[in-house]
């Protein structure tokens, strides 16, 4: 028969190895866990940031293309219109003096004119269009409106660069305390059931559960 002496030592190995086997189990699966939830969150922190950087590059250059193109625009029908209005004046002058020189200068001016604002009417129809590359055509004939989405769009980009970065942080936090948990296990099964065994086995649970609150704050 055996003594009460000896099972309770055996019930107490058993209890300790079955406690240090579950925690060894958890460090394994909760490992897994963040380590998948690293590796997503960090691939996806740096998508967001390259389409953040992208979307503000093509903002930019869309603001700036549409600007020049936009006053380059402006200029050339003011240039047509200070044209025609000298025409004007060289007519009424050439008219009233009778100078057939100047009338002539006037006519021309006028005719000038009128081809120059037709060539600005014909290029400015088909600025955005064939033919220009349609990349180049979407950075002239950009809208306010596109700008404002697009900026937009960027911003929510860049926020999810924060909050998938931040979570992958989370998760190297966590693989960080698990390393912690699974070393604590390994001192604790060479320390044995003694007292300070157990003490660093609790160490290690609260360590793991720690881990475990910072698993699911990276998940939600």
């Amino acid at each position: 028969m055996i003594e009460p002496e000896v099972a309770t030592r055996w019930r107490s190995k058993d209890a300790f190895d079955r406690s240090a086997t579950l925690l060894i189990g958890a460090v394994a699966i909760l490992a897994a866990i963040l380590a998948i939830l690293q590796a997503g969150n960090g691939l996806a922190s740096t998508r967001a940031q390259a389409q953040a950087a992208r979307l503000s590059a093509d903002a930019a250059a869309k603001m700036s293309a549409s600007s020049l193109a936009r006053d380059a625009g402006l200029r050339s029908q003011q240039d047509a219109l200070v044209l025609g209005m000298e025409a004007v004046s060289r007519l009424m002058v050439a008219t009233q003096g009778g100078d057939t020189g100047l009338f002539a200068v006037g006519t021309a001016e006028q005719a000038a004119s009128g081809k120059l604002t037709a060539a600005i009417t014909e290029s400015a129809a088909t600025s955005g269009a064939s033919p220009v590359d349609p990349y180049a055509a979407g950075l002239i004939s950009a809208t306010v409106d596109q700008l404002n989405a697009e900026v937009t769009e960027q911003n929510r980009q860049v926020n999810l660069a924060n909050d998938t970065g931040a979570r992958s942080q989370r998760a190297v936090l966590g693989l960080s305390l698990l390393t912690l948990a699974g070393v604590l296990v390994g001192i604790a099964a060479v320390l044995g059931r003694g007292r300070a065994g157990w003490a660093t086995l609790f160490v290690a649970s609260g360590t793991i559960a720690v881990t475990t609150g910072v698993t699911l704050l990276t998940v939600f």
